[in-house]
């Protein structure tokens, strides 16, 4: 059974994490940094899908549901990856997951300054399992 990998795209950094082979659970896996360009960006993550059958990609929507700039920039960024891994690419809402992140990293005390290392990556495992649980959003498939 493959693996799922779950991405919290960011322009400067980029947050993974990836389901067990019974895609039930999401486990953080690390953040990279972001490359010179999109395809650059794909490439780095092109090297994470060892297993890998499926890719979960956190869309940035604003609260009301619509695009945002950023939108534009991930949805572009979907299809260079997902031409690039040959691999099913699913986008998911990710509306107020970093704010779900911090919450989660305050109530478990996590140091200010580790809260910044580890927002991409905790990010990523929750798009992810939300995805996996089948959450409360409809995915947007691509």
């Amino acid at each position: 059974m493959g693996r799922v990998l779950g991405i919290d795209f960011g322009m400067k950094r980029i947050g993974l994490a990836r389901s067990d082979p019974m895609k039930m659970i999401a486990s953080p896996l690390k953040t990279i940094s972001a490359g010179k360009s999109l395809e650059e960006t794909a490439d780095l993550i092109l090297k994470e899908l060892e297993g890998v059958e499926t890719i979960v990609l956190g869309l940035p929507l604003l609260l009301s549901g619509k695009d945002s700039e950023t939108t534009t920039t991930v949805r572009k960024f979907a299809e260079i990856l997902e031409k690039k891994s040959g691999l099913p690419l699913i986008l998911w809402d990710e509306r107020l997951t970093s704010k779900q992140v911090e919450k989660l990293m305050i109530e478990g005390e996590v140091s200010r300054k580790k809260r910044s290392s580890h927002v991409d990556t905790m990010s990523a495992t929750l798009i992810l399992q939300n995805y996996l649980d089948g959450s409360f959003h409809e995915p947007n498939q691509h």
